[in-house]
């Protein structure tokens, strides 16, 4: 604890990390391994609730391993993900299987306890973490940048950090606070229902997703027989279709040709759907004096993509290098973080603009004609 400069008590610490998904979880591991040990990590839930972005590919257990957790990883007992199969371009099923893959299946998350045993990870390595604490303010002081925040009953709270680590998700809510704006790609929203699947039926273990006039649909299999279906498209759709809703969503669904057929066995969901935004953007900068972002506040990635979580791992250790370099006085650290970004959003970019490009079945419709067209950033 100390004193600042208008008499306040606050909490000091040297790194400060608010939100606790993979990139700020990857984060707050990454440093303990660089040797930084004061490290505050401040997360909004309790990881009770459903979390949206289960979908890790094979090359994620690289990063794993860097982290040091992998052996831990596979013993929570995840579901494999061999391989996946897509209706794009085509009304045929196109397969990618892992068999051949060197680094063996992906892996299908209970993500909501993939969060909270990656957030063990990091206390039983010295971080300090505060669950159901939520940010409120975030300012610059004489010493690093000082943040306001609510504990579970109300209480406020200061901390004091040499350095801050925005992982607040798409809303990059420090990194705005700080005066960082986004540039936006494009703007999809989710709706996602979680199926049940019978103790007696079998269903693939590879990914499924189809695409449709107005979006493109998604399935996976889950730990503990459940099964997730989702929906990517136009939120104006989604609203005039009643999508959020369950039985227009079941009703769409109904239409599909690969995912219905999938999930026929399946007990559909009692509740509605969750929605979920889901934008392209990258976050201008991702990085300044003493603060960065990583994972989806830096930038976030179309979910046709599924290197939500990759790239959040990946973003935690390139975060934890950068901040141990500029605390030994690199004068580069920073502006090299900021560059790896960039041209790591640049290739995305690319890379999705050829995938989109490959669907034509549909010339006339908003959903496709917008994203074969844009390529560019936007301000936003």
């Amino acid at each position: 604890m100390r004193i600042t400069s208008d008499g306040a008590t606050a909490a000091l610490f040297d790194v400060a990390i608010v939100g606790g998904g993979p990139a700020g979880c990857a984060t707050a591991i990454a440093l303990a391994q660089d040797g930084v040990r004061r490290v505050l990590l401040v997360e909004a839930t309790d990881y009770r609730a459903v979390r949206i972005g289960e979908s890790i590919p094979p090359i994620t257990a690289r990063l794993l391993e860097r982290l040091g957790v992998w052996s831990a990883f596979v013993a929570e007992g995840h579901q494999r993900c061999l391989g996946s199969c897509s209706a794009w371009g085509s009304a045929t099923l196109g397969y990618n299987d892992s068999l051949f893959n060197p680094l063996g299946p992906g892996w299908h998350l209970d993500r909501a306890r993939f969060d909270a045993w990656l957030a063990g990870q990091a206390a039983e390595r010295g971080t300090e973490i505060w669950l159901r604490t939520r940010l409120e303010a975030c300012a610059r002081g004489s010493a690093g940048i000082r943040l306001t925040v609510a504990r579970e009953g109300g209480a406020r709270q200061l901390v004091a950090a040499h350095f801050v680590v925005d992982a607040t998700g798409v809303r990059s809510a420090v990194a705005r606070r700080l005066g960082a704006r986004r540039r936006t790609l494009d703007d999809l929203l989710c709706v996602i229902a979680f199926f049940t699947l019978p103790a007696a039926t079998e269903m693939s273990q590879l990914t499924l997703l189809e695409a449709a006039p107005d979006g493109w649909w998604y399935a996976a299999k889950l730990p503990n027989r459940r099964v997730a279906v989702a929906f990517a498209g136009e939120t104006d759709f989604i609203k005039r279709a009643g999508l959020r809703a369950r039985k227009p969503f079941l009703a769409a669904l109904a239409t599909t040709r690969h995912i219905a057929a999938q999930v026929s066995e399946c007990r559909p969901p009692s509740d509605a759907p969750i929605a979920c935004a889901a934008p392209s953007f990258m976050l201008e900068p991702t990085a300044g004096d003493g603060w960065l972002a990583v994972g989806d506040a830096a930038c976030a990635y179309d979910p046709i993509s599924s290197q939500g979580i990759h790239k959040a791992l990946t973003d935690g250790l390139a975060a934890a290098d950068a901040i141990a370099a500029a605390r030994h006085g690199s004068p580069t650290a920073l502006a090299g973080y900021r560059g790896d970004q960039s041209a790591r959003f640049g290739r995305y970019c690319a890379t999705r603009s050829h995938f989109y490009g490959l669907e034509r079945r549909w010339p006339a419709s908003p959903f496709w004609r917008a994203r074969q067209a844009r390529a560019a950033l936007a301000p936003g």
